[in-house]
């Protein structure tokens, strides 16, 4: 195995035991996940030598939040939610933006100019400003219940999803356009192929590589995007609310579903207390985003450029000797002698 298989294989073992132990974890041994002692104190002299949360060296390896869960569990659980959102919403941005440059190749001029000048003012927006805008109202919604969780989350998914699309599209609707100038293309149109038959037998296998290698890309920009979401408290199905206050109103956010930007952001403006609230999600995140970008390097390398995953092996033939003093077996060895014994009969 070379190095290239390795960049490729490495990264993605690393994802999948991540999300085999978020799955598999919280079901073996459930007691992992449950909150920790409200206090920690010295059995020799009774004191009281520690409250949550807890850093690193009082609770291996990562420390604990406010309710005293070890934060290593609590981001181990979060993995199958933050990974698989981001992948499901890589999926919606791919197969939506393939059919919206689809639609976007074929349209005339004029209607593409008006949806390029709309894109090019919309990219100078940062993606997380739109998701905050359209998001914020739903955030109120489940605060005041009237959204489940797991159905937040899914409409979180599908928005973060739609406001990718159209610019996706049009990247995509431009380079089909390019690839449609070829000359095979015209030769195509000239001898009778419409429309669907050029879909189905030049762009589509054209654009199913690109597809895979942007299917990467988007993944790790959904990544940084969750980041960016997080600190603005829009976190993957919503946020609870526990009470620390005791004579007064003090509440602390908790995520439902422990994601990843969710238990970075509610500890965001304590990172001078607790740093380590803040550091272990954003070790977790650059982890994965740099796992997929190792993906998707090798991915372009062997779609886009041609390079062989493995290097092939060089068959070296022997060639067959023949021994001195042997006829080769397609001699015909007895033809003079015959003439010549012939000639002597005669």
């Amino acid at each position: 195995m070379n190095f290239r298989s390795l960049r490729l294989w490495i990264p993605i073992c690393f994802l999948l035991i991540l999300l085999a132990g978020s799955f598999i974890l919280p079901y073996t041994h459930p007691q992992l996940f449950e909150e920790g002692p409200p206090y920690m104190k010295d059995e020799e002299t009774g004191r009281l030598t520690a409250s949550p949360p807890y850093t690193p060296s009082e609770m291996a390896p990562m420390g604990s939040d406010k309710l005293g869960r070890n934060v290593f569990f609590v981001l181990i659980e979060g993995a199958k939610y933050t990974l698989l959102s981001a992948i499901a919403i890589a999926l919606i941005r791919m197969s939506g933006g393939f059919l919206f440059g689809l639609v976007y190749a074929f349209l005339p001029s004029w209607i593409r100019q008006v949806f390029k000048g709309l894109g090019d003012t919309f990219n100078f927006i940062p993606l997380a400003i739109i998701g905050f805008v359209l998001l914020t109202p739903l955030q109120r919604a489940f605060e005041a219940g009237s959204l489940y969780s797991m159905k937040f989350l899914f409409i979180q998914i599908i928005v973060i999803s739609i406001i990718v699309i159209p610019s996706l599209g049009m990247y995509i609707g431009e380079e089909m356009r390019e690839f449609l100038k070829n000359d095979f293309i015209t030769v195509s149109r000239q001898i009778g192929a419409d429309r669907f038959f050029i879909i189905k037998r030049h762009l589509r296998p054209q654009f199913s590589r690109h597809a895979i290698v942007m299917f990467s890309e988007q993944l790790s920009q959904t990544l940084y995007l969750l980041i960016q979401l997080g600190i603005l408290h829009i976190c993957l199905g919503g946020l609870r609310i526990a009470e620390f206050g005791i004579m007064e109103h003090r509440p602390e956010y908790f995520s439902f579903i422990n994601d990843w930007a969710a238990t970075m952001s509610i500890n965001i403006y304590q990172i001078h207390l607790y740093p380590w609230l803040l550091l272990f999600p954003l070790t977790f995140f650059a982890a994965a985003i740099y796992c997929v970008n190792e993906i998707n390097s090798v991915v372009k390398e062997v779609f886009l450029e041609g390079k062989a995953l493995r290097k092939r092996k060089k068959k070296i033939v022997a060639q067959d000797s023949v021994p001195a003093g042997i006829d080769h077996p397609f001699t015909l060895t007895g033809h003079g002698s015959q003439k010549e014994n012939h000639h002597e009969t005669i």
